[in-house]
C-alpha cells in the first residue's frame, strides 16, 4: 500500500521542505554536551544534519524511501554522514530496528500530530522506555484541526499522552506562515519536553 507521503514524495510535492524554522532545538542542543539523538519522521534529514554538525550521533526514522535517500545525500554532502544513521521504520514500531536504543534528544517534527490514537500510545509509551533520564524532546504539531492531512495535537494532549515522566520545558507559537500545502491554515506550535523520572 502506498503511503500519502510516498506519494507526494513521488510526485514532488513536498511544500514542507522549504521550512527553515527550527523552534527551540538549536537552545536544546546549546543547553547540553552532544550525546544521541533521534529525529522522528525525519524526511529528507533538515534536523537531523543540524544535530549532526552539532555533533552529536545521530539516528533518523523515516518510512518514505525517496526522502530517506535525499537524507543519505544531505549528510554526506554536509560532510557528517559518518554521524547519522538513517533508518527505514513506521515509528509505531520503532522496537523492530531500536529496541535496545537510548536517546538523550528527540526531535518530533510534524510526525506524531499524524498518527492515529493507538499508533501515539505504542510511539509514546516506547520513547519513555529509550530516553534517558533528564533526556528531551523536542515536538512541532499542528493544534487540533478538522480536514485533510494530521489531526493535531495540543500542548495538553502532548503531556497526557507523554505521562507524569515528562515536564513541559517550554511551549510557543511557530511563525504564521509555517503550515504549508494541505496544513496551510492550521496553527502550529513547538514543545520542549524534558524526561524527569
Amino acid at each position: 500500500m502506498v503511503s500519502l507521503y510516498s506519494l507526494m514524495y513521488g510526485i514532488g510535492y513536498t511544500p514542507w521542505e522549504g521550512e527553515a524554522d527550527y523552534g527551540p532545538l538549536p537552545e536544546a542542543l546549546a543547553a547540553r554536551p552532544p550525546g544521541r539523538a533521534l529525529d522522528v519522521g525525519c524526511g529528507t534529514g533538515r534536523h537531523s544534519v543540524l544535530m549532526a554538525e552539532r555533533g552529536w550521533q545521530v539516528v533518523g526514522v523515516d518510512y518514505v524511501a525517496k526522502a530517506l535517500s535525499r537524507a543519505r545525500a544531505r549528510a554526506e554532502q554536509d560532510g557528517v554522514a559518518d554521524r547519522v544513521r538513517f533508518v527505514s521504520a513506521d515509528v509505531a514500531r520503532l522496537d523492530q530496528v531500536l529496541s535496545g536504543e537510548v536517546f538523550d534528544l528527540v526531535t518530533d517534527v510534524g510526525c506524531l500530530h499524524g498518527l492515529p490514537a493507538a499508533s501515539r500510545n505504542t510511539y509514546s509509551e516506547w520513547l519513555t522506555g529509550h530516553t534517558s533520564a533528564g533526556g528531551e524532546l523536542v515536538v512541532a504539531a499542528a493544534q487540533p484541526r478538522r480536514g485533510p492531512g494530521p489531526k493535531g495535537i495540543s500542548g495538553d494532549g502532548l503531556a497526557a499522552l507523554l505521562g507524569p515522566a515528562w515536564t513541559m520545558v517550554s511551549a510557543e507559537a511557530a511563525p504564521t506562515d509555517t503550515g504549508k500545502g494541505p496544513l496551510r491554515d492550521a496553527e502550529f506550535w513547538w514543545y520542549r519536553m524534558r524526561r524527569t523520572r
